[in-house]
């Protein structure tokens, strides 16, 4: 199958300044924008619309967007080397030349219970693995999800099971740690993570985030070894310290943020996705808009993938 894009540009508006942090809003009407991720050497950013089944790519500089039509609901992305992206469909990972729009099979994810869809997922540090979860995507969820990774050639473990929702996946600055977790349950767990295997330790509760807090959604984890939270329940960031502790929030000029990714020049900008509910009646201006935040923070640049 061969996909190609089309362009449309943005200019971003002012949204405001939120803790002394200046905010600005692309105003691209996701409905479930996720996964955004820096590619360091094209100095874009991607990010997928998971129910419009869209994956983008936007240039800072111009304001220029690139869209490609998914033929199915996408839950993750992630950047490859090549102009290639891996994308998780909903029983299976493909990959996208975004230079040529050839979509081609990677591997089929078979055990996943009927209900359930493949959702979340980012690269490991050292760029050998990529971790995914799937999700129960019934309105009245069981713990059917799962936590995954897939190695360069298609090798596909099963790390952990028993899931509502899994979300959340990041790493600590130094690599040695996986986070990930249950939005549905409100819970964010930490684990030893062994690259050398593509394999985890213990699972622990790292923290709690109710409904008022802002549930975890899509994670990111800074240089100082700060979990940027994305609460979809409360139009917040949550930001906790390396031992859980809820250090900052940082409300949002959008109703249900899902996931951050530091990027720009110099990795000190966040970009944050958000979605727009069915049932709202009213969709304000910057719900379902990609926002880019100013920050003090820095953390690496989106790995890339080694697939083959």
């Amino acid at each position: 199958m061969r996909l190609n894009p089309r362009t449309q540009h943005y200019t971003p508006s002012d949204a405001g300044i939120w803790a002394g942090r200046k905010i600005t809003s692309y105003s691209v009407g996701n409905r479930v924008g996720e996964a955004p991720s820096w590619h360091p050497e094209q100095q874009r950013l991607y990010w997928i619309d998971v129910r419009g089944q869209q994956l983008f790519r936007l240039d800072p500089t111009s304001g220029s967007v690139q869209t490609w039509d998914l033929p199915e609901v996408v839950g993750a992305l992630a950047l490859c080397e090549g102009g290639v992206v891996c994308l998780a469909l909903v029983r299976r990972l493909v990959k996208l030349n975004v230079d040529s729009g050839q979509l081609t099979d990677f591997v089929e994810i078979s055990d996943e219970p009927t209900g359930n869809r493949l959702n979340d997922g980012k690269v490991s540090p050292s760029g050998r693995w990529f971790v995914f979860g799937s999700m129960d995507d019934r309105p009245q969820k069981s713990a059917t999800g799962a936590l995954y990774r897939v190695s360069s050639t298609g090798l596909v473990l099963r790390l952990h099971s028993h899931l509502k929702v899994c979300n959340g996946i990041a790493w600590n600055a130094s690599g040695t740690h996986l986070y990930f977790s249950d939005s549905s349950e409100g819970v964010v767990f930490r684990a030893a993570w062994d690259d050398e295997r593509g394999q985890i330790g213990p699972v622990e509760t790292f923290a709690r985030l109710d409904e008022a807090q802002g549930r975890p959604d899509g994670g990111v984890v800074d240089d100082a070894d700060r979990y940027w939270s994305a609460g979809v329940s409360a139009g917040c960031l949550n930001i906790l310290s390396a031992s859980g502790e809820l250090i900052e929030k940082l409300p949002l000029p959008c109703r249900a943020p899902t996931m951050g990714a530091f990027g720009g020049a110099g990795g000190n900008e966040l970009f944050v996705t958000s979605l727009i509910r069915p049932q709202w009646t009213d969709v304000y201006e910057h719900d379902g808009a990609l926002l880019r935040i100013e920050t003090a923070s820095e953390a690496a640049a989106s790995r890339l993938f080694q697939c083959d």
